[in-house]
């Protein structure tokens, strides 16, 4: 199982179905469930499928960050104009007790989850 890092931020809207896709700059050929991985921390806080990808502009890019203490913050125009992807997600579930894995140095977007975790997981997700 793969993977998607993001900061716990994105993670909660995500987890509290706030909102059903990721902002990201490029898109993936990955689909189907996914693990929802805490940057900082390396813990997996929940799971979610990735049933397809769509171009959106910048601007949404910007908006889709623009929550919490991002709110009000401008982001830098580095990919201004550049088309921008959502990972569309589905099936979006909160662990209820968030599972940890070995940090993975220079792990930018994706990590490889470890077999016995991705258990663990299909077990949390299917009993809760």
């Amino acid at each position: 199982m793969q993977g998607l890092l993001m900061m716990k931020l994105y993670l909660d809207e995500i987890l509290d179905g706030r909102t059903t896709f990721d902002a990201r700059l490029h898109p993936t050929d990955r689909r189907g469930t996914v693990a929802l991985v805490d940057s900082s921390t390396f813990r997996i806080h929940g799971t979610a499928e990735i049933t397809g990808i769509r171009a959106i502009t910048y601007e949404e890019f910007v908006r889709w960050h623009q929550v919490g203490p991002f709110r009000n913050t401008p982001i830098a125009p580095y990919h201004e104009g550049g088309t921008c992807y959502a990972y569309d997600l589905a099936n979006v579930r909160r662990l209820p007790i968030p599972a940890r894995m070995p940090r993975v140095e220079d792990a930018h977007m994706w990590v490889e989850v470890p077999e016995r975790i991705s258990r663990n997981l299909f077990s949390q997700t299917t009993l809760f």
